[in-house]
């Protein structure tokens, strides 16, 4: 039985479609050695360091902020420029957010953050825009963490360079749309269950449950210092009455 020309074009393979670390290769990592590897041969360090005292501030409070929002799961992930790899066998399909949050993965430690170990994508990443490599954060990053299934993508500018602060983009049947203020000036998270405000100057990330605003940590540190101190002085008040009395 000959085959018809029907049949032998259904018999031709499909063409495969070219791996991400193909369609976005601008994307990816680019390693400032010296480079870690771990067991398996997988980069998961470099010498990468902080561009400003700003753009370090405002990534560490966020990074601490989604700490404590998601304190009570210990199935979610907050870690800072951690490294994620999303082809098996391939070393060089790596990109590394300033701010990675993954929930349902859980806390343990890791190297960096395999997609075909962990099973899925994580849910929100942030990007604090430097002076260096701000347009890639800008018009070629996103694209990759929307193939890659991010849920959410902000965008944290003390440099000036776009009109807003901050941007977030929320993904939607495969495609990124920016997130809609809430109100002035603020945007709202849905992995974090939280309000954030930025004007370069301070970020402000509330909980929504309690409407409470997360401090910075030197903040919440001099707090504790203080309420200490109170309850100490509470303590020997208490005390020089109780020997007054006694006398």
């Amino acid at each position: 039985m000959q085959d018809t020309p029907a049949r032998t074009r259904s018999m031709r393979r499909r063409p495969r479609p070219a791996p991400l670390s193909e369609v976005h290769a601008e994307a990816l990592w680019r390693p400032r050695p010296p480079v870690g590897f771990d067991d398996d041969g997988y980069p998961f360090e470099d010498q990468t360091l902080s561009e400003s005292t700003a753009h370090g501030d405002v990534l560490n409070y966020f990074r601490n902020a989604a700490f404590a929002l998601l304190a009570d799961r210990p199935d979610a992930m907050v870690q800072q420029n951690l490294l994620i790899l999303f082809e098996e066998g391939n070393r060089a399909a790596a990109v590394e957010p300033d701010v990675t949050v993954a929930l349902g993965v859980g806390r343990h430690p890791r190297n960096s953050y395999k997609l075909w170990v962990e099973g899925q994508p994580p849910d929100l990443v942030v990007e604090g825009l430097a002076e260096k490599t701000w347009r890639r954060d800008v018009d070629i990053k996103p694209a990759l963490f929307r193939d890659l299934g991010v849920h959410e993508y902000w965008q944290v500018d003390p440099l000036g360079r776009l009109r807003e602060p901050l941007t977030a983009y929320r993904l939607r049947r495969g495609v990124y749309e920016r997130i809609a203020l809430s109100r002035p000036g603020v945007y709202r998270s849905d992995v974090l269950d939280a309000e954030i405000a930025y004007d370069r100057t301070d970020m402000v990330i509330r909980n929504l449950r309690t409407g409470e605003r997360i401090p910075p940590i030197h903040e919440a540190l001099r707090q504790r210092s203080e309420e200490r101190k109170a309850h100490e002085a509470a303590l020997a008040r208490i005390a020089e009455l109780e020997a007054r009395l006694k006398g």
